[in-house]
């Protein structure tokens, strides 16, 4: 894997495919935690500032929107300035959001966490080009996998350090330290970016002509349109899962913050698990909407699952149960993503991913509000949870909708 991967465009530049993945892994790690430090400590923040701990799903909405713009209008800015470089000042704008997150007043939790998605929204296009360019065709599926376990392996930093420190400390250090790993991350990629970025277009234009050129080009491939839903039926359940996590352990199953937080641990881990084999899978049985209809009919289960929350359930049982979901609901983003990259058209790979991003986002932004308002409705978390069922469903729908277009 260490051996150097070649495209046409760089061969006079060998790159190594070990510290490019390595690279994007910590890059895509440490933003990751980043958006998940405030749900990780949400009863220390929710004290701090006197609302209840249900809202901190509005917050990562807010990162949603974030997201959804830099997705729309920047999708060109990896040709324009190259991937490298897009990818660095992704991570850079998550640290200046982090870094408002401090301000002691609550409009700026509002103002950071639309900065954080701003940032957030460039890395996943642009890591996507990189690999796109020098990966072998054979490994992309797992490859690309093996980047989005940066997701899960964030929520795990977030879930391990961020309530430890939150205790010891208070939130806002827990805030400092993502911060400081983030600039860690823009000096290393620095060290090859010159290579990286060897294919940019000076003359290209940053900002995209049509901000929903890439989404509408998905939607007008019927069988990406339905694999595009899906990823966002995934991602509605996927981020209420690691954004309740440990606000419904500590109010329903009475844990402290810190035993809460290794229950997040375990549906970061279970999610890394899950990209990893899903990858594997699919470059084995070359069917991504086959391997993912299965996996989605194992997570209805698992919602359903979810009404038996309570004190009285023994804390294995609630490790097995947010394990499986975990692992259903994160498993998706690198089969999907390389799926759209090898349809995309030849030097569009960062816009056509921006796209179905665009749609998968949907999911992410409206989730966490739907399900904060259901348990404000019921006032059981484990209704909330067992609601995660209609997303579920839907994305079992078209992914066997997307087959039968084969």
């Amino acid at each position: 894997m260490s051996s150097p991967t070649l495209t046409p465009a760089a061969s006079e530049h060998p790159v190594s495919s070990l510290f490019l993945l390595l690279a994007l892994l910590a890059g895509h790690t440490f933003s990751s935690m980043a958006v998940l430090v405030l749900p990780a400590v949400a009863p220390e923040v929710a004290r701090d500032y006197g609302f209840d701990p249900s809202l901190i799903g509005y917050q990562i909405s807010l990162v949603s929107v974030g997201m959804v713009f830099t997705l729309t209008l920047l999708g060109s800015t990896s040709r324009r300035y190259g991937a490298a470089r897009t990818n660095q000042l992704g991570h850079a704008l998550v640290a200046v959001g982090m870094l408002v997150l401090l301000l002691p007043w609550t409009v700026f939790l509002i103002i950071g966490s639309v900065v954080i998605g701003l940032g957030y929204g460039m890395i996943t296009p642009s890591a996507s080009h990189l690999l796109m360019r020098f990966t072998p065709p054979e490994r992309r599926s797992t490859m690309f996998s093996l980047h989005q376990v940066g997701i899960p392996a964030g929520g795990m930093c977030a879930a391990l350090i961020s309530p430890a420190v939150a205790i010891y400390a208070g939130w806002r250090w827990a805030v400092i330290v993502s911060v400081l790993l983030l600039v860690g991350v823009v000096v290393l990629m620095q060290r090859e970016r010159r290579r990286w970025d060897d294919d940019r277009d000076a003359a290209a234009p940053a900002i995209t002509a049509n901000p929903l050129a890439g989404a509408i080009a998905i939607w007008g491939q019927p069988q990406l349109r339905l694999i595009a839903i899906a990823g966002g039926c995934f991602s509605w359940i996927q981020f209420c899962a690691a954004t309740f996590a440990v606000v419904a352990c500590v109010i329903t199953l009475d844990m402290s913050l810190v035993v809460a937080g290794t229950v997040l641990t375990v549906v970061q881990l279970a999610s890394a698990g899950g990209r990893v084999l899903m990858g594997w899978i699919v470059d084995r049985v070359g069917d991504t909407a086959r391997a993912l209809a299965w996996n989605a009919g194992i997570l209805i289960a698992s919602t359903v699952a979810a009404l038996a929350l309570d004190p009285a359930l023994p804390l294995i049982w609630v490790y097995v149960l947010f394990a499986v979901m975990g692992a259903t609901s994160g498993c998706w983003p690198g089969v999907i993503l390389a799926e759209v990259g090898r349809l995309a058209p030849q030097g569009q790979v960062s816009l056509a991913i921006s796209g179905s991003l665009v749609i998968t986002n949907v999911g992410k932004f409206a989730g966490p509000i739907i399900f904060a308002n259901v348990y404000v409705l019921t006032r059981s978390y484990g209704i909330a949870f067992a609601s995660l069922i209609v997303p579920a469903a839907v994305a079992l729908y078209c992914l066997l909708a997307a087959r039968n277009r084969n």
